[in-house]
């Protein structure tokens, strides 16, 4: 298949799933049902290095926590990872889920730290997904919204077409940026692609590896006047995590921040973003559903 081929069929995939979405959100909205469902927030970023992976495990302990169910489901298929954060051992992942061979309980890993993962895998068959295989994926996920509280959805630093799937069809996105100059074109690349075809999806930024608060202001504010000027869509800023040897301590330790150094600042910050992210769920009470 040549790029040209390769670029329709991903766009047809997409336009697929956003009519499948649309056809779905409308559906429920005609059977008035009670039962609270999770927030589903994706976490994404422009470029790889931003230390992504390492602030959404991180999150997810936080909202441990504080109580809340929590399931990370690390969807950079074929190169997912996220399980080794948590020092847990991967016997299925989301291959194994959608040929059939493992039930969805099967996938998920219970880690020792209160909350559960679900792993991309490390198979080449997850990096190109059909647009089958993507609806089987969301379908067999579909019970997780109905016994969490918060699904954090880890993606691909890449616009791939499961990571572009995901930003067109999730109505909460945070994307991670680092204080680098060749973060903030790439960011807003991101940016345009959700707007694309998800103009209602609230977008915010986490400003992270930054040396200094006042530069991660500098950064959202930048970013977001253009997004604002150039785009119509203003940003929601959900803070900054700050340079701090104590997170390559944890990864080595594979423990949480929280539980190796809960007084660093790079703790403090990952805290204070997360009663931001919680805040914001508060005012936008039907995406949120937390035990309070």
């Amino acid at each position: 298949m040549d790029s040209n081929q390769s670029s329709n069929h991903a766009k047809l995939v997409i336009q697929k799933l956003l009519k499948q979405t649309q056809e779905s959100s409308e559906s429920d909205q005609n059977k008035k049902i009670s039962t609270p469902e999770a927030r589903v927030l994706c976490v994404t970023s422009g470029k790889g290095g931003t230390g992504k992976s390492v602030l959404t495990y991180n999150i997810g302990f936080h909202f441990a926590q504080k109580g809340c169910q929590v399931t990370i489901l690390d969807a950079d298929m074929g190169l997912g990872n996220i399980h080794s954060l948590s020092g847990s051992s991967l016997n299925y992942d989301l291959v194994d889920l959608i040929h059939g061979r493992m039930d969805l309980d099967d996938v998920i890993l219970e880690t020792d730290f209160g909350f559960s993962l679900i792993s991309g895998g490390k198979s080449a068959a997850l990096a190109n997904l059909t647009y089958h295989d993507f609806r089987k994926l969301t379908n067999y996920l579909e019970p997780l919204k109905s016994t969490n509280d918060l699904i954090l959805v880890d993606t691909a630093s890449s616009l791939s077409l499961q990571t572009t799937a995901f930003l067109h069809t999730l109505n909460e996105i945070i994307v991670v940026v680092p204080p680098d100059p060749t973060a903030i074109p790439a960011t807003l690349t991101i940016i345009r692609s959700i707007l694309q075809s998800n103009r209602s999806a609230l977008i915010g930024l986490i400003v992270n590896q930054v040396p200094k608060k006042r530069i991660a202001k500098e950064v959202f504010s930048e970013i977001n006047q253009i997004c604002i000027l150039e785009l119509n869509k203003k940003l929601i800023d959900y803070g900054q995590v700050r340079t701090d040897s104590n997170i390559g301590l944890s990864v080595t330790q594979q423990q949480p921040l929280q539980l190796l150094k809960p007084n660093s600042r790079a703790c403090r910050d990952i805290s204070w973003t997360t009663d931001r992210i919680e805040w914001v769920g508060r005012q936008q009470s039907n995406r949120l559903t937390l035990p309070l």
